[in-house]
């Protein structure tokens, strides 16, 4: 079956008995699907949860253009399927007013408002990732 989203997986999932989806671990939450413990690259069977998710993204190391892809952490807690989500933005901005209100947002969003990323079952971000994403932030013109 095809289902397009996070929205059509978890309508499929919830009403085809037996059936197995991808969809985003907060969206999982939210529709209070059940979810699969994975065996990650230690050959631990590890559910997704905060802490497995925090588990995986501890040791990275974002690379001068901030692409990074988390393919089977090594940690023995790390959940094998983590991801961050991308924010892409120009560097030079003519509006300023418009570069100030998205500088002013995305440093809430790293910094002030990560403490509501638990409550959504969001990933919060180590602290190497957001210096390194603020840095990236602050070279908006």
């Amino acid at each position: 079956m095809r289902a397009r989203g996070n929205e059509g997986v978890a309508g499929r999932i919830k009403h085809a008995v037996g059936s197995i989806g991808y969809v985003g671990y907060e969206f999982a939450r939210r529709a209070d699907l059940r979810v699969a413990q994975l065996e990650n690259r230690a050959g631990r069977f590890v559910a997704p949860a905060e802490t497995s998710s925090v588990a995986a993204l501890a040791d990275v190391v974002l690379p001068e253009n901030l692409r990074v892809y988390v393919p089977d952490p090594a940690s023995p807690d790390a959940y094998p399927i983590v991801t961050l989500t991308w924010i892409l933005l120009y560097r030079h901005y003519p509006a300023a007013q418009k570069r100030r209100e998205l500088h002013d947002l995305f440093r809430w969003c790293m910094t002030d408002g990560q403490q509501y990323a638990a409550a959504l079952a969001y990933t919060p971000l180590p602290p190497a990732i957001v210096s390194r994403s603020l840095a990236a932030l602050d070279a908006l013109e």
